[in-house]
């Protein structure tokens, strides 16, 4: 299997600040808390790689390029997964999403539960929902293809020191 994350991390991440560790009983706590069953490719490449932080060289390549690309600034642990879904649909996240992460003004990449429902579920979309127009948008057909995305021939050349 091809591990989209590690080179994502590699590319885009100091190694003065390693991915976070997460644990699959912590993933586990997710399923149960939900009632869901994580993508198998998200599972899996989480609990190989862990949790990368992206420097500010990813937000500026995108805007730098002026690419038609939401910045990743923060993958969610275990235990924000829950806390901002559950904080976020208070402030109008639609209750059939599942925050992942965040970019850097505060919106969400997510997962539809709906798609979660079963364990078969090697991959699903990722969804974009944007804070201040309250819009959902599928932004990748899987997991590994959203994190493909950041590392385009587009970003040939640019690491994360390039800030």
């Amino acid at each position: 299997m091809k591990i989209s994350l590690k080179s994502f991390a590699e590319k885009w991440c100091s190694p003065d600040y390693p991915p976070e560790v997460v644990l699959g009983s912590e993933l586990d706590s997710v399923e149960a808390y939900f009632g869901i069953f994580l993508p198998v490719e998200y599972r899996e490449q989480v609990l190989a790689v862990g949790l990368p932080k992206p420097t500010g060289a990813l937000l500026s390549a995108i805007s730098d390029g002026e690419l038609d690309l939401h910045d990743l600034s923060q993958l969610c642990n275990p235990t924000e997964v829950k806390e901002e879904t559950i904080g976020w649909r208070e402030a109008g996240l639609p209750d059939n999403l599942l925050v992942i992460g965040n970019d850097c003004m505060g919106n969400k990449f997510c997962f539809d539960l709906s798609n979660l429902e079963k364990q078969t579920s090697g991959s699903v979309p990722v969804y974009f929902w944007d804070h201040e127009f309250f819009e959902t948008d599928q932004i990748a057909p899987s997991f590994s293809d959203w994190i493909d995305a950041y590392q385009g021939k587009w970003s040939d050349g640019i690491s994360h020191t390039d800030i």
